[in-house]
Order: structure tokens, then sequence, then C-alpha cells
């Protein structure tokens, strides 16, 4: 049995230090969007997003076109009001996949909502996130929700989404 030389196991070893770091940059660029959102920091929540990125969460309407839209959109009077009574968007656990400076990310969101002295779950999405790395930032070039219901469209999203990472059965 052959010893891997020394210089190649230091450099895969790198490899993997630096996928590893790529995924956990990832992971905050996903996680930092709820609690922005929750808290009415909408300036934050839209620095995530690449100048020309989109947020694509309504699969009847027009997505979002860059960070100050995302900004817009947590300004307005109905997410106010959202926050105003208690709202948690909660994303959960990712896959990720990093393929150079661009990535994919596939996790549920869940968004729970406060009335009536109760909090209750609200809506229960699929979100796919693909990010890009811009001046050792990782950014996102696309986030696309889709509700888990009967119109399938979140079951889609999600199929497409793994066959597009680990590829067709």
């Amino acid at each position: 049995m052959s010893e891997t030389p020394p210089e190649d196991a230091v450099e895969e070893l790198r490899r993997r230090l630096l996928l590893l770091e790529d995924e956990r940059a990832i992971g905050r660029v996903v996680l930092s969007y709820g609690p922005a959102a929750d808290s009415g920091q909408a300036t934050r929540a839209g620095s995530l997003w690449h100048k020309d990125g989109l947020y694509d969460w309504d699969a009847g309407g027009d997505p979002l076109q860059g960070g100050a839209a995302v900004e817009s959109m947590l300004q307005t009077g109905a997410h106010q009001g959202l926050i105003g009574h208690g709202v948690a968007h909660f994303a959960g656990p990712m896959l990720i996949d990093v393929q150079g400076d661009r990535a994919t990310a596939l996790n549920y969101s869940l968004i729970m909502r406060r009335e009536e002295g109760r909090f209750y779950l609200w809506r229960v999405s699929v979100a796919r996130w693909d990010l890009e790395r811009l001046d050792s930032t990782w950014k996102v070039r696309c986030r696309t929700n889709r509700l888990l219901d009967s119109s399938g469209a979140g079951r889609e999203l999600l199929g497409d989404t793994l066959d597009a990472i680990f590829g067709t059965i």
C-alpha cells in the first residue's frame, strides 16, 4: 500500500477546510435573513442580495429585483404589521452544494405568527438559494420560495433542486 505524499495530504486538507468555510459562510447568509427581517433591520436583510439578485417568493407575482427591493418590501406596512404583532421567519437545516464561486442551498422555510395571544405556523415553504461569491463575500443571486401546498410547486422545487445537486436517479 502506497502512502499519500505529505504535500498532497496537506493540499487535500486545505481544500476540505475551504469547502467547510464556504458552507459555514453560506449558512450565515441564509440564517441571517429571518432575524434581520423580524427585527426590522431591512437594510441588513437587503444587503444579503447581490445588487441584481432576485427574490422570487410568490409563484404568481413578479420577483423582487435587487437588495433594495428586498429592503423596500420589508419596510411595507404589511411586513411592519407582522413584526409588530410577532412573527418569526425560521430557516431549517440546509443542503449546500458549492461549485467554485457559485453555490446552491436548499432548506425549508417556516413562518410563525402571533395572533390573539398565541403563536401558530402560518406558512411552510421550500427555499432554494443560489449564491455567488463576490470579493470573498457570498451574496444571494436568487432566492426562490414555493409553498408546500396542493399546487405542487414546493414539491417540484424540492425535486428539481435535489436533482440539480445530486443528479437524477
